[in-house]
């Protein structure tokens, strides 16, 4: 009975430094969990969107594979790069520019105009040919980077 009672103390103390580790990552990280959020029910909505033209115009029935093999992956290493992003500033205690920020604004704007390019295909409507320039111009006025895509994936 000794020795149950000894594990069963062991067992409880290394959950509670667990949790504890989870919660000190958690608490951490809660000033990008807005970025985070949004980033997500972008990918989110672009899946939706995504799929709802695949249907329609592609003739194609929905293929939860595609997502798990394209979509989550680029969503985990997003939420990666915006952590790790957010980390870096934190360590390095810089606060002239926010490379969290830009990181977020150049990921959200890509989705965003992956999103329009997919209802431009399913609507045919002029105003979201309209949205893609200013967003694909407020992206690379906020971030330096133009959004294009090439020749090869048009």
């Amino acid at each position: 009975m000794k020795t149950m009672n000894y594990i069963y103390d062991w067992l409880f103390k290394l959950y509670n430094v667990f949790a504890g580790f989870l919660v000190y990552a958690v608490s951490y990280f809660i000033p990008i969990k807005d970025m985070i959020f949004l980033v997500t029910a972008l990918f989110i909505a672009d899946v939706l969107i995504g799929s709802w033209k695949s249907i329609k115009i592609d003739k194609m029935k929905f293929e939860p594979k595609i997502v798990w093999d394209k979509t989550m992956p680029r969503w985990l290493f997003s939420v990666i790069i915006l952590s790790f992003l957010f980390a870096s500033d934190k360590v390095h205690h810089q606060d002239y520019i926010k490379t969290y920020y830009a990181g977020g604004y150049f990921i959200s704007g890509a989705i965003m105009l992956s999103i329009i390019d997919n209802m431009i295909e399913i609507t045919q409507w002029g105003v979201f040919k309209g949205l893609k320039n200013i967003i694909g111009k407020n992206v690379e006025k906020q971030t330096g980077e133009k959004i294009e895509k090439n020749e090869t994936e048009k």
